[in-house]
């Protein structure tokens, strides 16, 4: 099992028009966390009864969990303002 690391670098002083431009980027942002969890949920529920009948994970429903934990953290520190590097609206594939 791999654990997850998290290296948020929070910066000294931001921008106004950084500012202006974050409120306008997470509008996308928004709805992709939101299809991303609803999706993540949905791998959830499926993986909990393939564990309990087949006794297995099934891995490519894993990593679409994996990715969409992931996304939630990039987002969630860039939300909260704790650092100014941008998620990528398209979540990266593991």
């Amino acid at each position: 099992m791999k654990s997850i690391q998290l290296k948020v670098s929070t910066p000294k002083t931001s921008s106004r028009k950084e500012l202006l431009v974050r409120l306008v980027y997470w509008i996308p942002l928004l709805i992709v966390f939101y299809v991303l969890n609803v999706v993540g949920m949905f791998c959830l529920i499926v993986n909990l009864f393939s564990v309990l009948i087949r006794g297995r994970v099934s891995v490519s429903l894993a990593k679409v969990q994996q990715t969409a934990i992931n996304y939630d953290y990039k987002f969630r520190t860039y939300y909260s303002f704790l650092t100014d590097e941008r998620p990528p609206i398209i979540p990266e594939s593991n």
